[in-house]
């Protein structure tokens, strides 16, 4: 059994897998070692990999160690593909994740993972196993914060999309300036990645990824447990 854990900046996720099947998977806010052990014990976890997007807990990582064995996700592991980042040392460990999901489900094929949450990371590997990488933008949320935190009359609106693409309100405005233009970024995205590569997968994940697949008339894969598909792949590659 293999434990996976997704540290992210808003919340953070835990699955267990037997060898590729998905046995059980939760999200937290806060991430209770009481959690953690009784899943350990529960499930019979003999191997865990940790991702995070924060400055790893070495208290955690310390307790994993006493009842599994651990390994900290980073660029020197072996993946089964190759990555072509230039600064591959700071690549966020969720997008190392996020391509192994993509490349584990998607093998000989290009493929585009859109992670949308706190930011929104957009990151291609190619149909050779090739990561050559990718793009990060504020996400939902952070965009409509910032417009009100950064004006002195713009306010907070919730998120909502509209049938119409021009707001006939402020808030109109501020919803469609956000949701429509993440919207028309990935069809950014898809467009310009399939002039230069022909046909590609587009896959979704991440908290908002819900909202907006239902938004997108084209043929987009909506998989919300890609990133710990990846770990695990990456997980069984080195233990």
């Amino acid at each position: 059994m293999n434990l996976c854990l997704d540290i992210g900046n808003s919340s953070s996720k835990l699955a267990v897998f037997k060898r590729k099947k998905l046995v059980f998977n939760k999200r937290y806010k806060r991430l209770p070692w009481k959690s953690i052990l009784a899943i350990i014990k529960t499930y019979d976890v003999s191997h865990t990999i940790i991702s995070s997007t924060r400055h790893l807990n070495k208290e955690l990582i310390q307790k994993l160690k006493r009842k599994s064995k651990v390994i900290v996700l980073d660029h020197t592991l072996n993946f089964s593909f190759k990555i072509k980042y230039q600064t591959p040392e700071t690549l966020g460990r969720d997008r190392i994740a996020g391509i192994a999901g993509a490349w584990a489900n998607f093998r000989k094929q290009n493929s585009l993972l859109a992670d949308l949450g706190t930011c929104n990371t957009y990151d291609f590997i190619s149909a050779q196993g090739i990561y050559l990488g990718g793009n990060i933008a504020p996400g939902l949320d952070m965009r409509l914060k910032a417009m009100d935190t950064f004006t002195d009359k713009l306010p907070y609106a919730a998120p909502e999309n509209h049938d119409h693409l021009l707001g006939m309100t402020t808030t109109e405005a501020l919803q469609n300036g956000a949701v429509k233009g993440i919207i028309l970024e990935i069809e950014g995205y898809i467009r310009n990645l399939k002039r230069e590569f022909g046909t590609i997968n587009v896959i979704l994940t991440g908290g908002d990824s819900a909202f907006f697949a239902k938004h997108f008339k084209k043929r987009i894969f909506a998989e919300p447990n890609i990133v710990l598909q990846g770990l695990n792949d990456i997980l069984n590659r080195n233990s």
